[in-house]
């Protein structure tokens, strides 16, 4: 028994999984996908409801038409969020908790019980999206709103002037299985995605890179000709004091540490950056830049990085190595890249050295 509450426990203490879950879909070329679909259910839906405004079991009255009518703006409206602009964590929750109003609403306007749970049915989907993309504590706030919806649904089945306890019971008893059964499996599968993430080349805190994803890729990136107007650039991040964060303030914190700075480091980079998290509290960026953005990157580097408003307070020492010269003849990919990368360490050292919180940049 207290090893089913400890694993409960873990489970209840995950982290929402929004931007870990969306880099590691990124990474492998399946987000855009997934923005496509999502907002093609959202798209559907909105179909389904519209078709039923000419059936004789759907909305009845001015007031449940309009209610129809304002679900189905809500639905196409997500579809066009979702297909047109990036998501982010507050849009997110935003679709989760306006997909449960809609979906109650939309279940209320229907005039047969049966058709009321079945609406409900839709509630899973939204379960299934959480588990993926979101955290226990919603997850749990979702699973009990979606239940009183559905028991509240099928309570004419139960209690109405036709009522048939059975076949309400079955019903009711057959919706919730599937609202339920649906978001489970789909953390035993988000759990077994976390185990590849962390086995292969993703780092599962912060969905960056890992050492070995990095390594895998980086040919790619600099095998190609450096040009007159372009530069190779390798830049090592290392948090300040970051072990003492560790120590006063615990584990959790400096997990949301990482994560935050993982997140201030895509500020300043580019989408085809190579961006990983070398172990600890060290970061490498590998991208190419033009040559006449190298000067004002610094600053940006800079501004980017800065924690002075965190709590804890954070500051980073970043190191650059910038190479503007083609490859040797006789020159590998890894010899390149070895070299760029010990000049931005030591330039790392060199800022550390110097207090911190600052970045040091060196010509290859």
């Amino acid at each position: 028994m207290s090893g089913l509450i400890e694993v409960v426990g873990r489970w209840w203490q995950t982290p929402d999984q929004f931007h870990t879950f969306s880099r590691y879909l990124e990474d492998r070329g399946f987000f855009t996908a997934c923005r496509v679909l999502v907002g093609g259910t959202a798209f559907w839906m909105g179909l389904v409801l519209l078709s039923a405004r000419f059936s004789d079991v759907g909305p009845q009255g001015t007031f449940w038409r309009a209610v129809n009518l304002t679900v189905i703006v809500l639905c196409l409206g997500a579809a066009l969020v979702w297909w047109v602009f990036p998501p982010t964590p507050l849009w997110s929750y935003t679709f989760v908790v306006g997909s449960d109003i809609a979906i109650a609403a939309a279940a209320a306007t229907d005039s047969e019980p049966l058709g009321r749970l079945i609406a409900c049915v839709v509630f899973a989907s939204i379960g299934g999206y959480i588990a993926f993309f979101h955290n226990p504590k919603l997850q749990v706030g979702h699973l009990v709103f979606a239940s009183m919806v559905t028991v509240l649904s099928g309570w004419t089945l139960l209690f109405g002037p036709a009522a048939d306890v059975g076949l309400g019971l079955a019903k009711i008893a057959v919706v919730m299985a599937t609202i339920i059964v649906i978001p489970v499996v789909s953390q035993i599968v988000l759990a077994v995605l976390g185990s590849d993430a962390t086995t292969s080349d993703i780092d599962p805190l912060t969905g960056l890179l890992n050492r070995r994803g990095l390594a895998r890729r980086v040919n790619d990136l600099m095998d190609a000709p450096i040009t007159e107007s372009d530069a190779l650039l390798v830049v090592v991040i290392d948090l300040d004091r970051f072990k003492t964060i560790n120590d006063v303030h615990g584990h959790d914190v400096g997990d949301s540490t990482i994560m935050r700075t993982a997140l201030r480091i895509r500020l300043w980079t580019t989408k085809s950056a190579l961006t990983a998290r070398m172990g600890g509290d060290e970061f490498v960026v590998v991208e190419r830049v033009p040559v006449n953005a190298i000067a004002r990157l610094e600053g940006q580097i800079r501004s980017a990085m800065d924690g002075a408003t965190d709590d804890p307070r954070t500051s980073a020492s970043v190191g650059m190595a910038v190479r503007t010269a083609p490859r040797h003849p006789d020159e590998s990919v890894d010899d390149a890249f070895a070299e760029l990368f010990r000049v931005a360490d030591s330039a790392m050292y060199e800022a550390k050295r110097e207090g911190g919180n600052q970045v040091r940049a060196s010509l290859v």
